[in-house]
């Protein structure tokens, strides 16, 4: 009984060694295979092809067109120094004369010619001296009735100016008709008007209408005319208008002036507002009459015109 006893110790003992070995070589493998997983799972991490792809996206591609557009800058300055090069002229191309046709309409009248972008000292000429004649300064005097060419030359320049003196010898007696109202013959009006701006510089004027009129120049539109030219303006600053009437009867002729009249002395007391207006006003006004005619004229030269007016009718 005791021996079976120790036998059947000795077995389990056996059996226990042999379990003991066959635990450690299942251990050591698992040890191989976790070691083995942790490679590969570590391998990627440190893996040397992936790393380099990433690198060229960061590569500067555009730098060589930076370079292109450096490159255009020296044909812009070059463009930019052109500039002075077209402006370097010496202005004879420019040169220009104050008026190219004007008109004088009495002998012994005169109009002086302007010069600008002259290259030089001026020399003036007339082609017919016994219609018109020019000074050395430019003053071109009536002599005649006709039409003369001023030639203005200055180095290599040349221009030429019209010069048309229009009156007639003998000044028609204007004789009214029987019923006392208009005369015989008939000058354009319109034509006298844009001669005159032509000459002499107005401020900006404009044709009132005839609800103008009635505002600025009460009971005219009531007055029978041949013709009716009143040229205004509409600005504060007032520097001057310029009327001119024909009437149909001579009856009307003290009418038309004294609506002038009326006009001027308004303007001249509160209606220029400004002190230069109204020193222009109360001093460079006129009212004049010739026959059927009636001008109102407010401007620094307004004597002059008053002249040409006169000659005219």
């Amino acid at each position: 009984m005791r021996n079976k006893l120790l036998a059947l110790l000795m077995a389990m003992a056996l059996m226990l060694a042999l379990a003991s070995c066959g635990a450690g070589e299942t251990s050591g493998e698992d040890v191989q295979e976790s070691q083995d997983t942790q490679e590969e799972t570590a391998q990627p991490e440190g893996d040397p092809e992936e790393m380099p792809e990433e690198a060229p996206a960061q590569e500067p591609e555009e730098e060589p067109a930076q370079e292109e557009d450096t490159e255009e800058e020296p044909a812009r300055e070059e463009d930019t120094e052109e500039v002075p090069a077209e402006e370097a002229g010496d202005g004879t191309e420019k040169m220009t004369l104050s008026s190219t046709d004007f008109t004088l309409f009495s002998a012994g009248s005169s109009y002086q010619l302007q010069v600008t972008g002259a290259p030089g000292a001026c020399t003036f000429a007339s082609s017919d001296p016994k219609v018109a004649t020019v000074a050395a300064d430019g003053t071109v005097t009536a002599v005649a009735p006709g039409t003369a060419i001023i030639v203005v030359t200055s180095g290599s320049e040349k221009r030429t100016c019209a010069v048309r003196c229009n009156w007639k010898t003998e000044k028609p007696e204007e004789k009214p008709a029987e019923d006392g109202g208009a005369a015989s013959t008939s000058v354009d009006l319109n034509a006298f008007y844009e001669d005159m701006i032509s000459q002499y510089e107005f401020q900006s004027l404009q044709q009132f209408s005839a609800d103008l009129v009635d505002a600025y120049y009460a009971g005219l539109n009531d007055v029978d005319t041949k013709q009716c030219l009143v040229m205004g303006t509409m600005m504060s600053m007032n520097n001057g208008e310029f009327c001119l009437v024909e009437v149909t009867d001579s009856k009307d002729v003290d009418t038309v002036k004294a609506i002038f009249q009326s006009r001027v002395d308004y303007m001249a007391e509160t209606g220029a507002w400004y002190p230069g207006p109204t020193e222009l006003w109360t001093n460079s006004s006129r009212v004049v009459s010739d026959g059927n005619y009636v001008m109102m004229v407010v401007h620094e030269s307004c004597d002059a015109i008053v002249e040409a007016f006169q000659a005219l009718i």
